[in-house]
């Protein structure tokens, strides 16, 4: 790895841990920057994918109390997290880089227009939404998405939130609580399961890790500063700039 690379790498940690520490959308710089240190697609992803557990256990002790409240609730949802993330797992590893690659435009695309409307879907979510909260269908969507999160897993965290308040979570906090129980799970399968498939580049993944939890830890209260609706405005329009280069490649 080059001093550049490094380098990039650790610019691209350090704007991933400022956004997420704020919205989301982190993996949307992450993984362009991988890509520009000559990973393959399917390296990029699964190595970004890697980049998002430790901010996601970080989280949990946080949120101790909502998932106390709420523990009677874990087993069904985690079951559905666990069950879709195998199915991600053997999806990505059966179809292998040819097809991941051809996907991936689509992928960024459809991950980018997900965060866009994530707001408006956790509004119908707690307004809207009771009568999916214990049936079959807001137990499939659980299931696909899970199966989307050990996939590619770029922008799923703002909806695995309207997903859990669809399911009864009660509150944000109880809901946010729930999606970092459910994004460390599958995030630890996935990064457990494309180690061994030789397909995580842990030599570029440890620069974005530290550089990650540093812009987290101190760019917090700076990106606070920042209007919510320009920063979501910045996200989406730098994740349709990274579809349409993939697209073109």
């Amino acid at each position: 790895m080059s001093v550049t690379d490094l380098l990039l790498l650790v610019a691209a940690g350090l704007v991933g841990g400022v956004i997420n520490s704020v919205s989301s959308g982190g993996s949307f710089f992450t993984y362009p920057a991988m890509l520009l240190t000559g990973m393959t697609e399917i390296q990029a992803a699964t190595t970004t994918l890697a980049a998002l557990t430790p901010g996601n256990l970080a989280a949990v002790p946080e949120y101790w109390p909502e998932v106390r409240a709420n523990r009677h609730k874990y087993p069904r949802e985690m079951a559905l997290v666990f069950l879709g993330g195998l199915v991600g797992i053997w999806l990505l590893l059966t179809t292998g880089s040819d097809v991941f690659g051809e996907l991936v435009p689509w992928l960024i695309l459809g991950a980018t227009l997900l965060f866009a409307a994530s707001p408006r879907v956790r509004v119908w979510a707690q307004h809207s939404a009771p009568s999916v909260t214990d049936g079959l269908a807001g137990s499939a969507i659980v299931f696909l998405f899970s199966i989307y999160l050990t996939y590619f897993g770029s922008g799923v965290g703002n909806i695995m939130v309207a997903l859990f308040i669809i399911r009864g979570f009660g509150d944000f906090f109880s809901a946010n609580a729930a999606k970092n129980l459910a994004m460390s799970m599958g995030t630890i399968m996935a990064m457990i399961a494309y180690t061994i498939a030789g397909y995580i580049q842990w030599a570029e993944l440890v620069p974005v890790f530290v550089a990650s939890a540093i812009g987290a830890r101190f760019g917090a209260r700076w990106a606070r500063r920042i209007p919510l609706a320009w920063l979501r405005a910045f996200i989406i329009a730098f994740g349709l700039f990274v579809a349409a280069w993939q697209f073109t490649r």
